[in-house]
């Protein structure tokens, strides 16, 4: 079997780290896999090309740059597109099977996809297409996040925000919307499988295009996160105040860090220590410890492995593997509502709170917040989660329902 993994960005963005995992572990499982990217930072290579095998950027600078200024007016993609690889794919001895992540966010012109996909298919019976939704991109006329908007149940008659991701100057999604949703119709006609980490997003999906469209396999944690874990011990409780900790690309954006709700635990004062993880911390007091945004991922956990929680409450994330490499380590996870807070932390027993509730459970130390909100003790709890959020049972998971496509 010929694999083909397929997303926007090698290895920046939950997605790709979905995708890269997934391409890394078939090929150790020995499995013929290759990874197509579209650009890296600044429409250039990814600065991680060279860490990975069977890798290939595919989009050049200038079409990126192309889509990211017409976007904000064709609110879609106008340039981009698969044809190259049409040769390789076509002449490939053997079944292919062709994986796609994340395709928009400048990358590739959705119509000139699907009509790629309709000509290897008429070329070479023996090519199957998988799609792993990771966000709501495939439901609306234009956004990847709904960020609690319902439009896309009305057909996207109004956009309520125009900076909602991707952002655009002029709101065009109500003409664009069923042209779209035709277009991921056509998908399924070739057979096309759709796959989602998220209930949430699946029962959406299905909602629109048919019962059953769209089935669940959770995301896992990546094999080189794993294995940092591994050699992280379990640590106990604070001598002092409670550490918490908050997490985001960017710390101003509400959508993914509640601004009141981190003020509000700043005035907790001698309470609790606030540390932030991320750009752009607009948060600063004397009971805050801001360490920016952290490339190295061993540093990053190492520093989590300290925190005696971390409050999650972003509203536009749809299976954030924050969650899960925090909760592996033994850091419990207090979060707001959201449906993807819900269905992570329902497979190790959690649950999400009020922001009032927030408040008090942050003063808590790591042990009496496990225990409390988890049911288990410290111990327990990280071992329960480290196997509960298993990258290797994602990749078993994928791997049967390539077998059996």
């Amino acid at each position: 079997m010929n694999i083909m993994q397929f997303n926007v960005r090698l290895a920046e963005g939950g997605a790709a780290g979905v995708a890269l995992d997934l391409h890394q572990r078939a090929r150790e499982a020995g499995l013929s896999s290759r990874f197509i990217y579209g650009y890296g930072k600044g429409g250039k290579k990814s600065a991680s090309h060279d860490k990975f095998a069977d890798v290939e950027k595919h989009t050049p600078r200038l079409t990126s740059i192309a889509n990211i200024i017409l976007f904000r007016f064709f609110n879609r993609d106008p340039f981009g597109n698969l044809n190259k690889l049409y040769r390789k794919v076509t002449r490939t001895s053997g079944p292919v099977v062709l994986h796609f992540h994340v395709v928009h966010s400048y990358w590739l012109n959705l119509e000139e996809m699907v009509s790629f996909c309709q000509r290897v298919k008429a070329h070479k019976d023996d090519v199957t297409f998988v799609w792993t939704l990771h966000d709501h991109w495939s439901i609306t006329g234009r956004c990847a996040f709904l960020d609690g908007c319902e439009g896309w149940k009305t057909g996207c008659e109004k956009c309520p925000s125009l900076n909602n991701y991707p952002p655009v100057k002029v709101d065009r999604a109500h003409l664009l919307v069923d042209s779209k949703r035709q277009l991921f119709r056509e998908m399924l006609a070739l057979g096309c499988r759709f796959i989602s980490p998220s209930q949430h997003v699946a029962d959406a999906f299905n909602q629109i295009y048919g019962a059953g469209r769209c089935k669940i396999i959770n995301n896992g944690i990546d094999v080189a996160t794993e294995a940092i874990l591994a050699e992280l011990p379990l640590t106990e409780a604070s001598r002092e105040k409670p550490k918490v900790a908050v997490v985001a690309h960017d710390l101003r954006y509400d959508g993914k860090t509640n601004q009141k709700l981190v003020q509000a635990m700043m005035a907790l004062g001698d309470n609790i220590e606030l540390h932030t993880f991320g750009k752009f911390s607009p948060f600063n007091g004397p009971n805050v410890v801001n360490h920016g945004y952290m490339t190295d991922k061993k540093a990053l956990m190492s520093e989590l492995n300290e925190m005696d929680s971390l409050v999650f409450s972003s509203k536009v994330d749809n299976y954030p593997l924050i969650l899960c490499e925090a909760l592996s380590i033994g850091v419990p996870v207090i979060a707001t509502q959201s449906e993807a807070a819900d269905e992570v932390l329902r497979k190790v027993g959690g649950k999400t709170f009020s922001e009032t509730q927030v408040l008090e459970l942050v003063k808590l130390p790591k042990a009496e917040l496990a225990q409390q909100v988890f049911g288990m003790d410290l111990q327990a709890f990280k071992t329960t989660s480290r196997r509960s959020y298993s990258g290797q049972q994602m990749l078993e998971e994928y791997v049967s329902f390539y077998q059996n496509l």
